[in-house]
């Protein structure tokens, strides 16, 4: 797992992207509105719940993009 503030120091190297922010609230499309992005990236794991269905809904009506990443659930530790 890599902490918020490596990858926020990681994720904007890539060269095609523009900004990288912590989302700190739950309301992706009040998000939208501040920042007119064109796609957010979120893992896999939400892909299908009726919550994701809905932004997927929402987000497409303004012409933004969801793009799921895999989820990797970590491995339990031997305690």
């Amino acid at each position: 797992m890599i902490p918020l503030e490596e990858r926020l120091e990681v994720v904007p190297s890539i060269r095609f992207v523009d900004a990288a922010l912590p989302a700190l609230t739950h309301g992706k499309l009040g998000i939208w509105r501040e920042l007119r992005f064109d796609i957010a990236f979120k893992g896999d794991d939400w892909r299908g719940t009726e919550k994701e269905n809905r932004l997927e809904r929402d987000f497409a009506g303004v012409g933004a993009e969801i793009v799921y990443s895999l989820y990797t659930i970590a491995p339990a530790t031997a305690a």
